[in-house]
């Protein structure tokens, strides 16, 4: 049986999943973001997350900033939740994964 396919938001992710990703990524994710486009041509940022029946791909908040380059909005949660998932020191926002 195939896994189910899933793209879902960094801030809509249930307290299991969010368990999950801060278990799969200890160290940061910054090295598994792919910059994907969305219908309009537009960058979205996402990491993978695979459970036993569903492969996730996990979005990643981020804004465009002055230099025309991307910076991740992952600490304007406001329940705090992710706050212990850590993106890592080295996050480049031209990565194509």
């Amino acid at each position: 049986m195939e896994k189910k396919r899933v793209i879902k938001s960094l801030e809509n992710l249930d307290s299991d999943l969010k368990s999950l990703l801060k278990k799969r990524y200890p160290d940061g994710f910054e090295n598994n973001l792919m910059r994907l486009t969305n219908a309009k041509n537009e960058p979205f940022f996402v990491v993978p997350l695979e459970t036993e029946d569903t492969m996730f791909l996990v979005k990643i908040a981020v804004t465009k900033n002055s230099d025309g380059e991307y910076d991740l909005d992952i600490d304007d949660d406001d329940d705090g939740d992710d706050d212990d998932i850590d993106v890592g020191d080295e996050y480049d926002p031209d990565f194509e994964g």
